[in-house]
């Protein structure tokens, strides 16, 4: 079959650029699915079902999927949390700043030109700023691919160790959680007690906590992981709708749809289990290359769970290096899981996700989706997930009230029903109920961009227009000034209030608030932070 390779191509984006794509993408900074007129045409079409209007679905599907990876996979909800909880810590130091006249932008490189000039960094706001900045962008640059540890440890004023760098992902994540919902940590993990056994991994110089490390990487990273899991859930769609075109691999591979890091995983996945490329889509290899993706990204060892393997914290959690370690595992049994996987159900999915973990020695992380719904008897939680029936939060760190809440109603339905998560692609097509159906519904991604080039909420069965726009605007006033905090500390040149992205052609009308914002948070001025070129140095 030739399909129409515009309405099934997405451009992704890089984890910090701001800009929109041309064709799809789910941006995990503006969390916002956009998507190009044609295929948004075609989604909107009053025609019930056409070729076209499936294989725009099923481009939508892809990005969707990435919305949950963002917000209901273990490693990628501490992620996509880390750099909105990096602004709300960084507010006290940047207001000391601001009363010490060091009023400049970006604070990076006002730091760099800091050190040059006096060879010492004793400021001490400045130095947390830039540190904190460091160890989530290096841990950020590890997970995304391994193989970025030959750049980073180039630093060697900010890069201290991955262990120490992952170590400040998990805090920087969680701490802004336990603000927000569990201060006295009933239920959270008590990162608290963490120092004590990093330090000593650092004194024993054990191997990943030292700044001497030698790093045994993986071959991939969560980069390649996610556009796999997305891009082959969209070919199984693809493939089930399309049935009676028999499709095979080879198609989705002359139509450019799997190139670069789209097949990068697979790949990655046969050559470890000696395996060629199928030539059926109905090959097991596809289902259970999809079960290792999700396997991967849900680490368990410091989030949900309390670490449990201080030692392996590195290990047990990357998800390239759970993703190797997995297929290596199945490489020793192979027949046997892909036996298995002939049946994408509920059963094979518990069945191996127990085995697999076992395999690697972790918890299992299917089984550790209970302790997160137990989660629930927490008299704060009660209450949040009560915000989020009626679609109306507590303002007071809203943007993570709304992330915690969607994270918990992902977990609550993947417990019920982990293969339609896992195998989402394979699964909508067959449904012989509307239940899958009315899963994705529910959790579809909650922004996307239309056809004025406005971002706008995405509507929600059971919540009137005005609620709807009310939480909306809400969570983008806040996002916002998160951007604007981490664009102070991290990009050169003045501010720029540029958020057609959002506003489109109400992008000037808006400027005078979130000026407005900027000068209640910060008492001056936002022009009055000056480009780094304007420095006394």
């Amino acid at each position: 079959m030739k399909f129409n390779s515009n309405l099934l191509t997405t451009k992704e984006q890089e984890t910090l650029n701001y800009n929109s794509s041309f064709k799809g993408c789910y941006n995990t900074m503006q969390f916002v699915i956009r998507l190009r007129d044609d295929i948004r045409s075609q989604l909107n079409s009053k025609v019930e079902i056409t070729p076209e209007k499936l294989q725009a679905f099923s481009t939508y599907l892809h990005e969707n999927i990435h919305w949950w990876q963002h917000i209901g996979s273990n490693f990628g909800f501490l992620l996509s949390t880390s750099y909105p909880a990096n602004a709300i810590s960084s507010f006290g130091h940047l207001k000391k700043l601001v009363e010490k006249e060091i009023k400049y932008k970006s604070l990076l490189k006002y730091d760099e030109e800091y050190y040059k000039k006096n060879g010492k960094s004793d400021i001490p706001e400045l130095n947390i700023l830039t540190n904190n900045f460091y160890d989530l962008e290096y841990a950020k640059l590890f997970s995304l691919d391994n193989k970025n540890i030959h750049q980073i440890i180039k630093d060697k004023r900010f890069f201290l160790n991955v262990g120490h760098s992952y170590m400040i992902l998990w805090t920087n994540s969680i701490f802004i959680y336990s603000q927000t919902l569990d201060q006295d940590f009933d239920f959270l993990p008590k990162m608290n007690d963490w120092i004590p056994n990093f330090e000593k991994l650092k004194q024993e110089k054990v191997n990943g906590f030292h700044t001497e490390s030698d790093y045994a990487i993986s071959s991939l990273g969560i980069k390649a992981i996610y556009e796999g899991q997305a891009i082959f859930n969209q070919i199984l769609y693809l493939k089930n709708v399309f049935k009676e075109n028999k499709i095979i691999f080879k198609d989705f591979i002359e139509n450019g749809m799997l190139y670069g890091i789209y097949i990068e995983a697979f790949d990655i996945f046969l050559k470890i289990l000696e395996e060629e490329r199928p030539f059926f889509l109905e090959d097991p290899l596809i289902g259970l290359f999809l079960l290792v993706c999700d396997i991967s990204i849900n680490p368990n060892n410091g989030f949900p769970l309390d670490i449990y393997d201080y030692k392996n914290f590195i290990n047990k959690n990357d998800p390239g290096i759970r993703f190797i370690g997995i297929a290596k595992a199945i490489n020793k049994n192979k027949d046997y899981y892909l036996t298995k996987c002939t049946d994408l159900s509920k059963q094979t999915y518990i069945d191996l996700s127990k085995l697999l973990n076992k395999k690697i020695g972790c918890k299992c992380s299917y089984s550790s989706i209970k302790d997160v719904l137990n989660w629930k008897e927490n008299e704060s939680i009660i209450k949040l997930l009560e915000e989020e029936s009626n679609y109306l939060y507590e303002n007071v760190n809203m943007p993570f009230r709304l992330f915690f809440s969607k994270y918990l109603r992902f977990q609550e339905d993947k417990y019920e029903n982990p293969h339609y998560f896992c195998w989402i692609g394979h699964h909508i097509p067959n449904a012989k109920s509307n239940e899958v159906i009315q899963l994705f519904e529910k959790h579809k991604a909650l922004f996307i961009d239309s056809e004025d080039g406005e971002i706008k909420p995405v509507i929600q069965k059971n919540v009137d227009k005005e609620t709807l726009y009310k939480t909306f605007n809400n969570f983008y006033q806040h996002t916002i000034l998160y951007e604007l905090i981490l664009k102070w500390i991290s990009e050169d040149g003045d501010f720029k209030l540029d958020y057609k992205w959002l506003f489109n052609k109400r992008n000037d009308e808006n400027a005078p608030i979130i000026r407005e914002t900027f000068k209640y948070h910060f008492g001056v001025d936002i022009d009055e932070i000056k480009s780094i070129k304007n420095t006394p140095f």
